[in-house]
């Protein structure tokens, strides 16, 4: 028998939208329910105020018990450290390392070409696995990237 797994990006989605930005009770409470609705992966961006962020993030590490905690670590290693600071004590810590892959997005959001993504990718993988034994790569925009790019990024990922 198959599982069908189910993540929520309601608080990701959120923090990406200025205009209808959350409050620290409301994340909370999304997470309260998200978990009491057995959902399996919750997501949450990548830390932007550390102070803040990780006071949520170890406030929700405290009851999510079933769902897998996934964070976002940036682009950066000291996001992914900073990422894991703050989930280290969830029940099921996942740190998620996701990169725009598309020529536009790699050059207008990283500032790098190709070969630069994959060191990249290869750097932050390697430290996220070293520090979490789940860790998971988003290749943003996929759709837009070139094939040559994608499958070589996916197998520097697996490899890391």
């Amino acid at each position: 028998m198959r599982k069908i797994m189910t993540a929520d990006r309601t608080i990701v989605l959120k923090a990406q939208s200025k205009d209808t930005a959350l409050s620290f009770k409301e994340k909370v409470e999304i997470a309260r329910l998200l978990e009491s609705a057995k959902v399996d992966v919750v997501e949450f961006p990548a830390i932007e105020n550390e102070k803040i962020d990780t006071l949520l993030l170890k406030t929700v590490c405290a009851f999510l018990k079933n769902s897998i905690m996934s964070v976002c670590t940036g682009m950066t290693e000291d996001g992914v450290d900073a990422a894991w600071n703050a989930v280290s004590n969830a029940a099921k810590p996942r740190l998620s390392v996701a990169l725009p892959l598309s020529p536009v997005q790699m050059e207008y959001v990283c500032h790098k070409k190709a070969p630069k993504m994959l060191e990249l990718i290869k750097t932050l993988i390697t430290k996220a696995s070293s520090l979490c034994s789940d860790v998971e790569f988003v290749a943003l925009d996929a759709t837009r990237a070139e094939n040559d790019v994608l499958i070589s990024t996916i197998k520097t990922a697996i490899s890391a």
